[in-house]
């Protein structure tokens, strides 16, 4: 495992090393496990120059299956040709078992996979000291973020996360949308705005959104995945053959469990552009939402279209003054009231207070958005119930403080 990758840092803001060093403090040997692709050298040969798309899909599955199956105190590490997993949560006999049965899992999900039924992977748990850890990988952590600040922008790894939407008339959350993070603050990451930066960061997001989609289905969840587009994106031919061919291998079975939403739809955005947008995306996607500015002075147009969903993204402090709050509100009940007629659903997401959340509910929005109250998640999990009378408590806990 000479070459490490750059996505080092947890949540929390504790870096790769950092977490080690934590590990090792009272201890005297550490639990580590290895897990190397098998055969790498062959297969990298027999893809040629398609390897590096294919070396980065498995890393990415891989990664994605292994989280899932270690505890919070475990560190993960990618490298060049597996993973090294060290162990914060069991030891000995029962880390051996732990790394044995997350190869055999992994290795099952391969076989059944038509893209990567070619790959395997072998595992080795070694108990060692302090001293030989360190002395194995401890310069490869001391240079995790200098690796990560010189890498280039294409290989760059980027952490994704996934940002809970709440169902407000079913009380439940049930949408998560795909959010990549900032490395060096474990924030949503606040991304380039030349739009061929966007194409590259959408299509993270999509291939993200299958992995963590068929990772989720294996283990018999069911969640929505959203993945937000945007709509410089889908307005550029090049920009729509990307989106397009990275969703030509997705599972078709799970295509009503996806929702693309096209954003950043200023107001007044070319319809003739929202129209062929459409027409080439839903074949490819039944679902699709339109992510809308507050101040769109044409909903019946875009209702026209016969969006799954519309949604406002509300400023940031726009509803502490008393003059814009209004506005706002007048806009989204009109919104609601248009789009009934069409059969469409609207939603709100922004920094929302819990009282402010409510007042939307009470409005008869379909869909709220907003970390304050749903917190990012690190994996995407299954829808869940989370009733409105928990929303009205948050709501009475904030006026009575």
């Amino acid at each position: 495992m000479a070459r490490m990758d750059a996505d080092t840092d947890s949540a929390g803001g504790l870096n790769l090393a950092e977490r080690i060093r934590r590990l090792a403090n009272g201890r005297s040997t550490l639990d580590v496990a290895q897990f190397q692709f098998i055969g790498i050298a062959d297969i990298r040969q027999r893809y040629g120059p398609r390897w590096a798309e294919k070396r980065d899909r498995v890393s990415q599955v891989a990664h994605h299956f292994i989280t899932r199956r270690i505890a919070p105190d475990d560190v993960l590490i990618a490298g060049a040709d597996g993973f090294l997993l060290v162990f914060g949560s069991c030891a000995g006999v029962l880390a051996d078992q732990a790394a044995r049965r997350i190869a055999t899992e992994l290795n099952t999900f391969f076989l059944g996979e038509p893209d990567l039924n070619d790959t395997q992977i072998g595992t080795q748990h070694h108990l060692m000291s302090i001293d030989d850890f360190a002395a194995a990988f401890g310069a490869m952590l001391a240079n995790l973020h200098k690796a990560a600040e010189g890498a280039p922008a294409g290989r760059y790894t980027v952490k994704m996360s996934f940002t809970p939407v709440w169902n407000a008339r079913g009380g439940a959350l049930s949408v998560f949308f795909v959010t990549p993070l900032d490395a060096a603050t474990g924030v949503p990451l606040d991304w380039d705005r030349a739009s061929s930066r966007h194409a590259d960061m959408d299509e993270r997001k999509l291939k993200a959104s299958e992995i963590a989609m068929r990772a989720l289905w294996t283990s018999g969840g069911r969640a929505i995945v959203g993945v937000a587009l945007h709509a410089s994106t889908l307005n550029s031919q090049q920009g729509i053959s990307r989106i397009v061919q990275a969703m030509a291998g997705f599972d078709r079975r799970t295509a009503r469990y996806r929702l693309l939403r096209v954003s950043c739809i200023e107001p007044g955005y070319p319809r003739i552009y929202l129209e062929d947008i459409m027409r080439t995306m839903r074949p490819h996607a039944p679902n699709i939402a339109l992510g809308l500015n507050w101040q769109e002075p044409d909903l019946a147009s875009i209702l026209n279209f016969k969006p799954t969903a519309i949604g406002f993204t509300i400023p940031p402090r726009a509803l502490e003054h008393a003059s814009t709050r209004g506005e706002i509100h007048g806009r989204v009940a009109a919104a609601i009231e248009q789009a009934r007629g069409h059969g469409v659903l609207v939603g709100v997401e922004g920094d929302l207070f819990p009282d402010q959340a409510m007042h939307f509910l009470q409005q008869g929005v379909s869909f709220i958005c907003s970390p304050r109250i749903w917190p990012l998640r690190d994996q995407l999990t299954s829808a869940e119930v989370w009733p409105a009378t928990r929303l009205l408590a948050m709501t009475q806990k904030t006026d009575a403080a």
